[in-house]
């Protein structure tokens, strides 16, 4: 049975999801509706929900939760999208291929391979507007956060940290790994939703050369 626990005056947090998916539950929670809700936040094994303590209290919208889910037979959603993304390796955009090569005891284009050979998940969208953890990444490469992260990592970078790898889609400080970059715009700001790409979906990376990555 899912958990539902008081997480702090506002939030309250629905856990212990076992085989259901968190992106399932947050669509059944979206389609209830209620209106004390001002925000979901959709975690990797949990979903927290933020409320409006002028309208009710924790205890009354977990009961109010409980109703609802309790007899609920949930059922996850099959795979949302598949999303093909290019991904150039090049040392211009690859800035720590070297050091995963001589962490993992690999050279570099078994690295590229390895990078490209699994359909991965999209664990998490967060962070930063925009940032996409990916899980099942291959156990040979996982590589732990820089000790010292740096000021700035440009959009579209793709890095590694511990099992997952992620894609900056904004620029921004930060402690990856970076094995390579996109040229393709995942995230802006003024579209409705600002990314298409959502929790659950499926990411492909497939590799471009430098000069491919410049003609976009």
């Amino acid at each position: 049975m899912i958990k539902i626990v008081p997480s702090g005056d506002t939030i309250i947090i629905l856990k212990d999801l076992k085989n259901l998916k968190s992106s399932t539950l947050t669509s059944y929670i979206e389609k209830l509706n209620f209106h004390e809700i001002e925000d979901i936040i959709s975690l990797k094994n949990s979903v927290g929900v933020i409320f409006n303590p002028y309208k009710t209290t924790s205890n009354k919208l977990i009961k109010k939760f409980k109703s609802n889910i309790s007899n609920k037979k949930f059922k996850n959603k099959k795979i949302l999208k598949t999303w093909k993304i290019p991904i150039c390796y090049d040392e211009e955009f690859g800035i720590d291929l070297n050091e995963i090569s001589k962490n993992c005891k690999l050279d570099i284009a078994q690295i590229k391979n390895k990078h490209c050979s699994v359909t991965y998940e999209v664990d998490l969208v967060g962070f930063l507007p925009g940032f996409l953890y990916l899980g099942n990444l291959v156990k040979s490469l996982y590589t732990q956060r820089r000790d010292n992260p740096r000021t700035n990592i440009p959009k579209g970078s793709v890095g590694i940290a511990g099992n997952q790898t992620g894609i900056y889609n904004i620029e921004s400080p930060g402690g990856w790994n970076i094995i390579g970059r996109t040229p393709i715009k995942l995230f802006d700001k003024l579209n409705n939703p600002p990314i298409y790409i959502k929790q659950g979906d499926k990411i492909i990376f497939e590799e471009i050369t430098k000069e491919k990555f410049y003609s976009y």
